[in-house]
């Protein structure tokens, strides 16, 4: 009797543990699961560029695939028309330290790098993974200009989607200025605003095209580069008639400038949150910025996924 008891406790106890988060780690990369199902991939040591892709684009520090409910994949990594682009990912194209650009965005003559795990908790209620990575240039490669941590907190999946908290700070760890801005490069010939973007980025899947943007005034069929809006909404469906499922952005309350205007929507297959946008962003000696972002993965449409609803939800959550 006793050995059928422990028998039944030990097969619920496997139950529980399949039904919530684990971990699994390859030596190069961690890979979160919920009841065994994918959620995303991070990646803490470099991965190689495919063959014929030019070496500097090697880089760490990463997330993707990046999973939808029904497994589908919605980023993707080293597309042929931006082979920079990198699932989700952390990145300005005008950061600079001192006077010199770091360029992260790129992956020009400096990258991040894997420092330290700060937290791997896998649990029925949720899963919290926590990493501090630094900065540095290729010809200094142990001397961190920039210390970077971010923390990933992620729900249980519903019917409906998952929640994924981003928590990001970044630090001035040299002796001078440290400057985070957006590109300051022109949309165009005619049109010498700016472009800003840079920060929290989103490659998705090209071969989930067409894409479509939903803001809070409802879709957006052009490209942006900024918007008022803010939470932003990229939906697609997966080859062959696979799943519809779409991806949210909602900006923290907490966040400097709330809501602030700094987006990018490109519908070849881009989404962005970008901040400081065009003003530059300085840090002195041992300052410091965070941002939080929450990811709503949904399936179907915004409207289908209840995005203006989750957002509404999450406001009310960071009060």
């Amino acid at each position: 009797m006793l050995r059928y008891i422990a028998a039944v406790l030990i097969a619920g106890c496997s139950a529980v543990a399949y039904a919530g988060f684990s971990f699994e780690d390859d030596g190069k990369s961690l890979t979160l699961l919920e009841g065994g199902n994918k959620v995303f991939v991070y990646h803490y040591e470099p991965v190689d560029p495919p063959e014929g892709v030019k070496e500097r684009y090697r880089r760490a520090c990463y997330v993707h695939p990046l999973y939808g409910l029904d497994g589908d994949v919605l980023t993707e990594d080293f597309p042929a028309d931006h082979y920079h682009h990198r699932g989700v990912f952390w990145g300005w194209p005008e950061a600079r330290v001192g006077d010199r650009v770091a360029n992260v965005w790129t992956c020009v003559d400096i990258y991040q790098h894997h420092e330290a795990w700060v937290k791997k908790e896998a649990g029925s209620d949720q899963a919290v993974l926590s990493v501090r990575n630094f900065w540095s240039f290729n010809d200094a490669p142990d001397t961190a200009v920039v210390r970077e941590e971010v923390s990933y907190t992620v729900a249980p999946a519903d019917e409906l989607g998952r929640t994924i908290d981003i928590y990001a700070r970044f630090t001035n760890v040299t002796e001078g200025e440290v400057t985070f801005q957006g590109s300051t490069a022109a949309i165009s010939r005619k049109d010498k605003t700016p472009k800003g973007y840079g920060g929290f980025n989103i490659r998705p899947d090209s071969n989930r095209k067409p894409f479509t943007f939903t803001t809070i005034d409802g879709v957006c069929k052009q490209d942006k580069l900024r918007y008022e809006t803010p939470w932003a909404d990229i939906a697609s469906q997966a080859l062959n008639n696979g799943p519809v499922s779409g991806l949210a952005v909602f900006q923290d309350p907490r966040n400097p400038g709330y809501p602030h205007p700094g987006w990018i929507f490109r519908h070849y297959g881009f989404l962005g949150a970008c901040w400081p946008h065009v003003e530059p962003h300085v840090l002195q000696a041992g300052e410091s910025f965070e941002l939080r972002y929450r990811l709503y993965i949904h399936r179907g449409t915004a409207e289908e996924g209840g995005v203006a609803e989750a957002f509404e939800k999450y406001v009310g959550e960071t009060k």
